[in-house]
């Protein structure tokens, strides 16, 4: 059906339409209809349920999984006289969160609760589920005899995995990101700042479980194991750390130590460096550390340490730690100065990443990153800040922390790069566009090439983007066709970017095609955006961590280069990345990108040149993708492209298409809304 196109598959859409408009309006006025009700009396003691998580001082979470009927049975307990809140994230944001809202009126003695799915940042953007699938048992409000202060506790069930496509299945032994907010009355409205988001097992893997129940705390990100500022120092750490050591890997996704007593943590920060009052800054320190035999990481994760005045302040955007190679030595700096590394940095195999709202990362306990003589025992701290205020005066000691194991571990990781990652030569996004689409092939002769003939387990990967990234996914083409997602986020969040474990592992097999899309939302800029290291330019990167590593444990990158093309880039190591096979062309604004290339092997067929900015009169255009995915008797919105090349696809600025494909009801629901609101 043609876009803009106002008909529809049947009358009875508008009627699901205009039930859904009256639902939202008939909860939003506090009417019962389309709210499911519990009775006060009989409520279970919260002492019964077998988990406990304190997510933040006046919200507490209790729950209980049943696994012979496959339920989940769940209580939460906030101090507020007024609405309340649970959902399950995407990774830890409200947009894309499937989300319970709850409150008791105490004058009924009710308890009520709408199962709904959160699409956007607006009001509206709070949709009623069709199915709801949460079963209230009851609800309270009780007095704080000693502070006066209510506090509302609701009891609610449901399956682990609904079957609604609007519900997220809740998977045994793997980490939940569960969200919560509250309000001060019944009438639900914006939470403001009283919300938060934890990773928690909810359902325990079949079987003995080393997992605990509670993976972290609201503020576990930000509280790390302080820096001792430049320390490099391996010595072992006290029982003091151990123990903190364990509490961070509970935090980190539960996965503790296995092969062997964690013995020391290892701090990488810089030094109480004075920042300068830049939008974007980049540092770099080399840090040399005297280790004498190898070594495994086993977790990482981020120390934040920046202060304006003496109070903290947020200025971290990202860190990365790179090992370096024997090959890079001539190029570093002294060890421990301090240089500005915007546009290149010396060293390229990355150890560590970390990103705005990140948590710590926990291995598998028969994996860890080998380092130390053999393989690294220099490497590259690179902090990016970001000041848009312009704050003078900011002083920071951030950097990472390792967590290393005393053992060698049996099985060793590494950290492969897929999508645009040449993003200052591979981005371009045209300005007012709601959703521009570009995918980046790793081709299967690549994942041939650099798996050295066997699979690969996946077991982290961390999507990153900008601030008008949308959404982000790599996908598994196998003998032509998809088998499957590595990893996905169809509500991206700038501020929660996790390295997710992937749970369970996935693996990939020589000759295997990896397809990373990447949808940025441009409609606020008036001006291409071009891929870069600043905060105003875009990326999109896809980090998977995964074993056993390559020979040496030489970084890998893998994408196709010139879009539409059959040239490839599938390096590791000493070859930059760059195939001596390339043979396109093409054009760039400056001569910066080229110098961040490190140069063209002499033997490449490469063709790259600087032209005035504005000579370039069009973004490069990726290779045409087929034709929208949604079902054939759904029509796109108005407004919107059946094409899914970049440049053409969805306008409408949606993230609920993003669904689509796997829930088209939901979708079929939005364009009856739709219809309703503008008939």
């Amino acid at each position: 059906m043609a876009p803009g196109n106002r008909s529809f598959p049947s009358s009875a859409c508008v009627l699901v339409a205009l039930l859904t408009l009256l639902s939202n309006a008939r909860v939003r006025s506090g009417a019962i209809w389309g709210a499911i009700l519990g009775d006060a009396s009989s409520l279970p003691e919260l002492s019964s349920y077998s988990s406990t998580a304190l997510l933040d001082p006046w919200f507490e979470l209790f729950w209980s999984v049943n696994a012979s009927d496959g339920t989940i049975h769940v209580a939460f307990k906030a101090q507020t006289a007024g609405w309340l809140a649970i959902g399950i994230s995407e990774i830890g944001s409200m947009v894309g969160s499937d989300l319970l809202v709850a409150w008791v009126a105490e004058s009924e003695g009710r308890a009520y609760a709408t199962d709904r799915f959160v699409f956007n940042k607006t009001s509206e953007g709070v949709a009623l589920d069709a199915q709801q699938d949460w079963h209230v048992v009851g609800g309270s409000q009780t007095a704080d005899q000693s502070t006066g202060a209510t506090w509302t506790t609701v009891h609610v069930w449901r399956q682990l995995d609904t079957g609604d496509c609007n519900d997220r299945p809740i998977v045994a032994g793997a980490p939940s990101y569960v969200v919560w907010a509250m309000g001060t009355t019944d009438d639900v409205s914006y939470h403001g700042s009283t919300r938060g988001a934890s990773p928690l097992l909810l359902a325990p893997a079949p079987g003995p479980s080393i997992i605990s129940p509670a993976l972290g705390s609201p503020s576990s990100s930000a509280s790390s194991p302080s820096s001792s500022a430049s320390s490099a120092s391996s010595a072992a750490a006290s029982s003091d750390a151990d123990a903190a050591a364990g509490a961070t890997a509970a935090a980190a996704g539960g996965r503790q130590a296995g092969q062997g007593k964690v013995q020391r943590f290892l701090s990488l920060t810089f030094n109480y460096y004075h920042l300068p009052a830049d939008p974007t800054t980049y540092l770099c320190k080399v840090v040399e550390l005297p280790l004498m035999a190898k070594t495994h990481v086993i977790e990482w994760g981020p120390v934040l340490n920046t202060t304006l005045n003496s109070s903290q302040i947020s200025a971290v955007h990202h860190s990365v730690i790179y090992g370096c190679r024997p090959i890079d030595y001539p190029k570093l700096p002294p060890t421990g100065k301090v240089i500005d590394c915007m546009r290149t940095v010396p060293c390229d195999t990355v150890v560590s990443v970390f990103a705005v709202g990140g948590r710590p990362f926990a291995l598998p306990d028969n994996v860890g990153y080998p380092i130390g003589p053999g393989y690294f025992t220099k490497f590259i701290l690179q902090v990016h800040y970001t000041n848009p205020e312009g704050h003078a005066g900011m002083v920071d000691s951030s950097g990472m922390y390792w967590m290393l194991a005393d053992a060698p571990r049996p099985v060793e990781a590494s950290i492969m790069m897929l999508g645009p990652v040449h993003y200052n030569l591979q981005i371009r996004i045209p300005p007012a566009m709601p959703s521009w689409t570009q995918v980046t092939t790793c081709p299967g002769v690549c994942t041939d090439e650099v798996f050295q003939n066997e699979s690969i387990k996946i077991v982290g990967s961390m999507l990153h983007m900008h601030g008008l990234g949308r959404q982000l996914y790599t996908e598994v083409i196998r003998d032509g066709s998809k088998v499957g997602s590595i990893s996905r986020l169809d509500y991206y969040d700038f501020a929660s970017q996790q390295t997710m474990p992937i749970m369970p592992e996935y693996e990939v097999f020589p000759g295997d095609e990896l397809r990373t899309t990447c949808v940025w939302d441009s409609s606020a800029r008036t001006t291409v955006t071009r891929g870069g290291p600043s905060s105003d330019d875009e990326m999109c990167i896809n980090y998977l961590v995964y074993y056993p590593a390559r020979k040496g444990n030489e970084m890998v990158m893998c994408f196709d280069y010139c879009a539409g093309k059959t040239n490839y880039v599938c390096g590791a190591g000493e070859s930059r990345y760059i195939p001596t096979n390339q043979t396109c062309n093409m054009d760039f604004g400056s001569d910066a990108p080229l110098a961040a290339l490190h140069g063209c092997p002499a033997q490449s067929q490469a063709s790259l040149s600087a032209l005035p900015p504005d000579a370039i009169s069009s973004p490069l255009e990726p290779p045409a993708q087929p034709a929208s995915s949604l079902p054939a008797a759904v029509p796109l919105l108005p407004g919107s492209s059946a094409s899914g090349a970049s440049g053409t696809g969805n306008t409408s600025g949606k993230p609920a298409q993003a669904l689509a494909s796997s829930c088209p009801g939901a979708m079929l629901v939005l364009l009856c809304w739709w219809v309703a609101l503008v008939m």
